[in-house]
């Protein structure tokens, strides 16, 4: 007989197996991952506001110190008074002392330029935004992104009232926020590798820029971010900067900053991630290697711990069906689950040994009993058959007969009906007497008494004894002591040795009380039966006596 093999071998099902107990250690560390990529990504958004509101404060502070400077410049005789000589003196010491301020220009009301830092070509600047606002408003003024008419040179502008002493606006003191100096402290910041710090005027402008600021100063930044710049407070997004770097920007709107500039300083994504990519990639390599060592591992130890205890299992199984009936798999209960399970096929192997033995020996048990069936229905027949032929030969009248006839298969039936109870195994000598005397009187009882040792008799013995005692009483009934009220009968029996030492049965009728006894005539069904057959039945010997006191009977036979 062939095993079909299943769809799921049990090399798959281990696997899947050690899969689903890896499967939470994954989903764990992947877990963990996604955290602790959610945390980092929060800590770089607020890292780059932060490093945008630093420079915002930088930003304010150099502003401030220009606006103070510029303010204390406008106060100065020299330059109220718009006297070139003694105010350009004055401006380029101030210029010296200064590197943030790219030039110092003195304008008078009309645009006219009354004196500057260094020279150079005149110029009119009354058109200038910054110009007009310091005049309308009598303050300080930060104007926007510009190149010099005068010099050719870019800046932020910055411009302050020049007022008299009566408090009249005489003219504008106006000075450029060198971007280049600008430039040289965003570098002294020391920014991480691809971070970047973008300064841009109200209009978008950019003023400031690292890294690459020769691509980008003087330039406008792109349409989609100018809402960045228009925005109502500070904040943080994920972009890609025009460098194509991906970056996450802390940003201060210029709407929301005091100075009016546009400020954003961007983190590197792919810089502030680099240790957790890292540490993903570490935690990556070492799961599947981990995972390729928990399955191998599973291959080896499943095969050696599973797979074979089961393949011993089948291989038992497969050999007991194919007739190799000691096959077992001598696996020790105690030693797993397989092995109980071994333990316990081999427990239900020897069971159905012990059932198919005991089916074997009760098979042949019911071949010998339909055999000595057999063999007792003929010898039954036999003796019925013998009965009858008896019986009609000595018989005066088919009345007679009849009636002689019925007595005797009457005590046969008796005698069948014990041994039908304790199965044709035997029956007991008390037990015969009473039956086969039962229909002649009371057994035990006054006229008919009889005693012994228990004795069991076989079936062939019982039977023969059975026919005797019913031939006996009926003699006595008929001629003996139970033909009158007087007379009565006692069986005794007993067990000696005989001459071979084997045990020997005794039994002894005795009647007494009756009519004088004579010896019949002629011999009867009654004499043949007690005299030959039943000493031939028996293997034993009978000895018949018609004493004057009433008939004796002894008999003797093995006692198995």
């Amino acid at each position: 007989m062939t095993i079909t093999r299943p769809r799921l071998s049990l090399r798959l099902r281990i696997f899947i197996l050690t899969a689903v107990a890896l499967a939470p250690a994954l989903a764990i560390l992947g877990y963990n991952e996604v955290s602790l990529r959610r945390s980092r990504e929060a800590e770089i958004h607020a890292l780059a506001l932060r490093f945008g509101q630093l420079a915002s404060l930088e930003m304010q502070g150099i502003i401030s110190g220009a606006e103070g400077l510029l303010r204390a410049v406008a106060r100065v005789p020299a330059v109220r008074s718009f006297d070139a000589e003694a105010c350009g003196l004055y401006l380029a010491d101030i210029q010296r002392q200064s590197p943030q301020l790219a030039a110092i220009t003195v304008i008078d009301r009309v645009g006219g330029v009354q004196c500057r830092s260094a020279p150079g070509a005149t110029a009119r600047l009354d058109d200038r935004p910054y110009f007009r606002q310091a005049l309308e408003t009598g303050g300080f003024v930060i104007g926007e992104y510009t190149e010099s008419r005068i010099s050719g040179q870019r800046g932020l502008t910055l411009a302050t009232p020049i007022k008299a002493d009566d408090g009249s606006i005489v003219g504008v003191l106006a000075a450029g926020l060198d971007l280049e100096w600008l430039g040289g402290r965003l570098r002294e910041r020391d920014l991480a590798g691809n971070s970047a710090l973008t300064i841009a005027d109200r209009n978008g402008m950019i003023i400031a820029r690292e890294p690459f600021p020769e691509r980008f100063i003087g330039t406008r930044i792109p349409e989609p971010f100018q809402a960045l710049i228009r925005g109502a407070s500070p904040g943080t997004r994920e972009v890609t900067s025009q460098d194509g770097t991906r970056r996450v920007i802390g940003y201060i709107p210029a709407t929301a900053n005091p100075t009016g500039l546009y400020i954003s300083a961007g983190l590197s994504r792919d810089e502030a991630f680099a240790p957790i990519d890292r540490a993903m990639r570490r935690g990556a390599v070492l799961a599947l290697i981990g995972s390729v060592v928990a399955l191998l591992s599973a291959w080896i130890l499943g095969r050696r711990f599973v797979r074979a205890p089961v393949a011993r299992l089948m291989h038992t199984i497969q050999a007991w069906r194919g007739g190799e009936r000691t096959a077992r798999t001598g696996m020790p209960g105690g030693a797993g689950e397989l092995e109980a399970v071994g333990a316990a096929i081999d427990g239900l192997m020897d069971e159905l040994d012990r059932r198919q033995a005991a089916r074997d020996a009760a098979e042949e048990h019911r071949r010998l009993l339909v055999n000595e069936l057999n063999h007792r229905v003929k010898n039954t027949l036999a003796t019925v058959q013998s009965i009858a032929s008896q019986t009609l030969r000595t018989s005066a009248s088919v009345g007679e007969a009849n009636e002689a006839l019925e007595s005797r298969l009457m005590a046969l039936s008796r005698a069948h009906d014990v041994l039908t109870r304790e199965s044709w195994d035997g029956a007991d000598m008390g037990e015969i007497v009473a039956r086969a005397l039962e229909p002649f009187g009371d057994p035990g009882g006054g006229r008919l008494r009889f005693e012994g040792p228990p004795v069991r008799l076989s079936p062939r013995t019982a039977l023969a004894l059975a026919m005797a005692f019913q031939e006996l009483a009926t003699n006595a009934v008929k001629y003996g002591s139970l033909s009158n009220r007087m007379g009565s009968v006692r069986i005794g029996w007993g067990l000696a040795d005989g001459q071979d030492g084997r045990p020997r049965l005794y039994v002894r009728w005795e009647e007494t009380g009756g009519p004088a006894v004579r010896p019949p005539s002629r011999r009867g069904f009654g004499s043949r039966l007690l005299e030959r057959a039943l000493a031939h039945d028996l293997d034993g010997d009978v000895m018949l006596e018609f004493a004057s006191t009433g008939v004796v009977c002894t008999l003797q036979t093995a006692a198995a």
